[in-house]
C-alpha cells in the first residue's frame, strides 16, 4: 500500500506548518452569540430514556442547544476506587462504533479513578432522537454540510451549522459531567473535581474549539489530549483539492462546488481549530502524524503549533502515518501513544512530571519508559 500523500512537505516542514490566524470578520460576534445561547442551557446527566434505536447502548443523555438530547455512555472506576477526575471524549467523523464498545477503550483510565463520558454529537447514532440521522441522510452531502449557510451576512447565519452545534454538544457534555460529579461530592464545599477533554481526528477539532469557547465562570478544562486534530487551516486546505479529498473535507468540497457561496472561507474560518487553539492555555498532549491525507498532516500540525499553552506544557507525540492501515511499527507507535496518554490523564500525576519519562519516546521508539512497562 502506498504511503499517504505528504503534499510535497518534508517531515520538518510538515511539523513546522503554521496557519494564518487572523479571525474571520464575524468571529467575535458569532462566538459571543454562541456562548450566550450555551449559557442558557442547564445540561444534566440523566438515564437514557427513551433509548435511541440507532444506538441503544447509550447509558445516559443530556440536553444541548435547542433542547436536543445527546446520547452518551458513562464509564466509572471499579468498586472501591474513588472518582478523582472526569474525562469527556467524542468520536471520529465516521462515528459508527456503539457507545458500549467505545467505553472499553478507557478501562485503564477508569481504573485510575477517572469517570469517562463518551458522547455522540447530534445526528450520529445515539443522538438522533430529536434531529434524525445526519450521517446518511440522502438529502445531505454529509454530516458536516448540515446547516452550512448559503451566505454569512449576520453573526447568527451560521448558528444552525452542524459544526458549531457539535462544539456546543461537547461543551454541554462537559458541564453535565461536571455537575454530576459535583452533586455526588461528600460536602457542598468539596473542591470540584478536575475535568479533562479528549478528541481524536474529528473529535480533536471539536475538543480544541470547546476548550477555547467554554464560557468563563462555568468550568475550565484542566488537561487536553488530542490525536490527529482536524478542522485546522481551512485556507490552506481549500487552496488544493487533494487537501480536501477525504472525509469531512470531501463532503465540504462537494458542497462548495455545487453552491459556491462567496463567503465560504469566512464561514469555515469561524470553526478553524488553529484559530481557536490560541485560546487553549491548559497542558496538552497531541499525537501528530508525519503523513496523513484524511486529516492532512500539515493542517493538524498547525493546530498544535497554534496552541496557547506554554511550550513546557504541551507535548507532541509523533507517528509515521495517521489515518491509514498502519505497518507493524506504526501500529506500535499508535498503541504507545495510548499508554502515554493514560499517564498524562492520570489525576494522580502532575502533567509535566508524568511526561518527563516519556520525552525520549515522543519522536520514536516502541517501548514505554521502564517504570511503565508493566502497564
Amino acid at each position: 500500500m502506498p504511503p499517504p500523500d505528504d503534499f510535497g512537505f518534508s517531515p520538518v516542514a510538515t511539523l513546522a506548518h503554521v496557519a494564518e490566524l487572523t479571525p474571520a470578520t464575524m468571529h467575535r460576534p458569532f462566538w459571543n452569540q454562541w456562548r450566550e445561547r450555551l449559557s442558557a442551557c442547564t445540561p444534566r446527566l440523566l438515564p437514557a430514556e427513551p433509548e435511541d434505536p440507532a444506538d441503544p447502548t447509550a447509558t445516559h443523555q443530556f440536553e444541548s442547544l435547542g433542547s436536543v438530547r445527546i446520547g452518551c455512555a458513562l464509564g466509572l472506576p471499579p468498586a472501591g476506587t474513588p472518582v478523582r477526575a472526569g474525562l469527556v471524549t467524542t468520536h471520529g467523523y465516521q462515528g459508527r462504533e456503539p457507545l458500549e464498545h467505545a467505553t472499553r477503550r478507557w478501562r485503564n483510565l477508569t481504573a485510575r479513578g477517572v469517570a469517562v463520558l463518551v458522547l455522540r454529537v447530534r445526528g450520529y447514532p445515539g443522538s438522533q432522537l430529536d434531529v434524525g440521522d445526519w450521517t446518511g441522510d440522502p438529502a445531505s452531502l454529509g454530516w458536516i454540510t448540515h446547516g452550512f449557510p448559503a451566505s454569512l451576512q449576520r453573526s447568527d447565519d451560521a448558528l444552525a451549522w452542524s459544526l458549531p452545534l457539535a462544539v456546543a454538544d461537547v461543551a454541554c457534555g462537559a458541564r453535565a459531567l461536571h455537575e454530576w460529579l459535583r452533586s455526588r461530592a461528600k460536602t457542598k464545599t468539596s473542591t470540584p473535581l478536575p475535568i479533562f477533554l479528549h478528541g481524536e481526528s474529528f473529535g480533536g477539532g471539536l475538543a480544541v474549539m470547546a476548550a477555547a469557547q467554554m464560557p468563563a465562570g462555568f468550568m475550565r478544562f484542566e488537561r487536553l489530549a488530542l490525536a490527529l486534530p482536524t478542522f485546522g487551516d481551512w485556507a490552506w486546505r481549500l487552496a488544493e483539492p487533494s487537501r480536501m479529498a477525504f472525509g469531512a473535507g470531501a463532503h465540504l468540497r462537494t458542497l462548495l462546488r455545487s453552491i459556491a457561496p462567496p463567503d465560504a472561507l469566512d464561514t469555515l474560518r469561524l470553526c478553524d481549530a488553529a484559530i481557536h487553539a490560541e485560546r487553549v492555555l491548559v497542558p496538552t498532549l497531541c499525537k501528530l502524524a508525519l503523513r496523513d491525507e484524511v486529516v492532512p498532516a500539515p493542517a493538524a500540525a498547525a493546530v498544535y503549533n497554534a496552541l496557547g499553552a506554554d511550550p513546557g506544557h504541551k507535548w507532541r507525540f509523533l507517528v509515521p502515518e495517521g489515518h491509514t492501515e498502519p505497518s507493524l511499527a506504526c501500529a506500535r507507535r499508535h498503541a504507545l501513544f495510548e499508554r502515554c496518554m493514560t499517564d498524562f490523564l492520570d489525576p494522580a500525576n502532575d502533567p509535566a512530571e508524568a511526561m518527563t519519562p516519556w520525552e525520549p519516546m515522543l519522536v520514536e521508539g516502541d517501548h514505554a519508559p521502564k517504570a511503565n512497562r508493566n502497564f
